[in-house]
């Protein structure tokens, strides 16, 4: 039997495995956290439920999720914890066994006649409708800082007991992991976004299609060029609720594109084509295996056949690669998705050389193929524009 099998149903919290799971499936959903509290708290025996979680450097130093609270909770707590009275006192003495033992059961700090008396209780607890408070340190590190999760009982309600501390400190793990999960997505995400932002400012439209032709990505160019409405940024693998999106086919934008992704994904090498778009614009069109990511995706690198941003980089592509004068003329070429053979025609030149100075031009760019020597030369346009 595991750990958390053990603790369900050692301590008997109602539907603890449930809960977990369900948390577990809405891990990155704006909701999350108050829908965990409010199972919680109904699990557990509570109808007001708080997480104080601040992060260092944020700012807020009350940061809080809740459940059951007044809107203007936190504010009132912030002017109420300036004073000092015997609740908080006896917090203050007995921080440090607190800590120790993963929280405090509150109303145990002092008596609950002496804690009636106190002015906390009168200014704060009983407008509230409170009469005491169980708590529980969900985690405490420079790095996150102090996180509290506190059940409070209504007026009129019997008090907290041992065994309801007991509950709430087995399930505390539980929702320090969760915690732990939602900064980590939440962090994944901000790294998507400014990915995204990157990928947005090349000159260049870029597609990401699993192997059954459905579009997982496009940047804005490739949205704007191709003339797709659906945002579908998808960039952050098993992001929330994405299965649920009506799917983007490849063959609905173009139908030159999925003979592309066929060749690609049969020859697993770069397969390039021209096509037109519906709104008229020349486009070079390049289907390669994605490399370094999931291996059931394909990228398509669209460039437009006339870009002069591209044709501006040129001579700085050769000067920052040390590229002969042969070897920069290739860069053109390159962009509009020649293959060799067509560049030996081109060049007037014998194949073998082509393939030799595109060896060197690979060697002295540190690329691995066409399609990576293409977008590196894309980047340093942008960076010329």
């Amino acid at each position: 039997m595991s750990n958390k099998d053990w603790h369900a149903q050692h301590l008997a919290i109602p539907r603890f495995e449930a809960l977990i799971a369900e948390s577990l499936e809405a891990v990155g959903e704006p909701g999350m956290v108050p829908r965990l509290l409010r199972h919680l708290g109904q699990a557990l025996g509570s109808h007001k439920v708080v997480l104080f979680c601040p992060l260092p450097g944020e700012g807020d130093p009350l940061a809080a999720h809740q459940w059951g609270m007044p809107e203007d909770f936190l504010e009132r707590y912030a002017a109420l914890i300036q004073g000092q009275d015997a609740w908080s006192e006896a917090l203050e003495r007995q921080h440090d066994q607190a800590l120790a033992r993963g929280g405090s059961l509150s109303q145990q700090l002092i008596g609950t006649g002496d804690l009636r008396k106190s002015g906390f209780f009168a200014d704060y607890l009983r407008p509230l409708g409170i009469d005491a408070m169980v708590n529980s340190i969900v985690e405490a590190s420079p790095e996150v800082g102090v996180h509290v999760l506190a059940l409070y009982n209504e007026l009129g309600q019997p008090e907290f007991t041992p065994a309801q501390f007991a509950q709430l400190r087995a399930a505390t793990p539980w929702v320090r992991s969760l915690m732990r999960a939602q900064r980590r997505l939440q962090q994944a995400q901000r790294h998507t976004q400014a990915l995204e932002r990157a990928l947005n400012q090349l000159p260049l439209g870029l597609l990401h299609v699993d192997l059954q032709g459905t579009l997982r990505y496009l940047n804005d160019h490739a949205r704007t060029w191709l003339g797709v409405e659906d945002e579908c940024r998808i960039l952050l693998r098993h992001a929330t609720g994405w299965q649920a999106r009506p799917p983007v086919l490849l063959a609905d934008i173009h139908g030159a594109l999925p003979p592309l992704l066929a060749a690609s994904q049969g020859t697993r090498t770069p397969v390039s084509a021209r096509l037109h778009t519906p709104r008229g614009l020349a486009l070079v069109a390049l289907a390669t295996p994605l490399r370094g990511g999931p291996a059931a995706l394909i990228q398509f690198v669209l460039v437009p056949e006339t870009l002069p941003q591209a044709q501006a980089a040129m001579p700085v592509c050769g000067a920052l690669y040390g590229l002969t004068p042969a070897e920069a003329a290739l860069l053109p070429l390159l962009l509009q998705g020649m293959t060799p053979r067509e560049m030996a025609d081109t060049q007037g030149v014998k194949l073998p050389t082509v393939r030799t100075q595109l060896a060197s031009l690979y060697a002295k760019t540190g690329t691995r193929g066409q399609a990576e020597l293409a977008q590196r030369v894309l980047r340093v346009a942008a960076l010329v524009d």
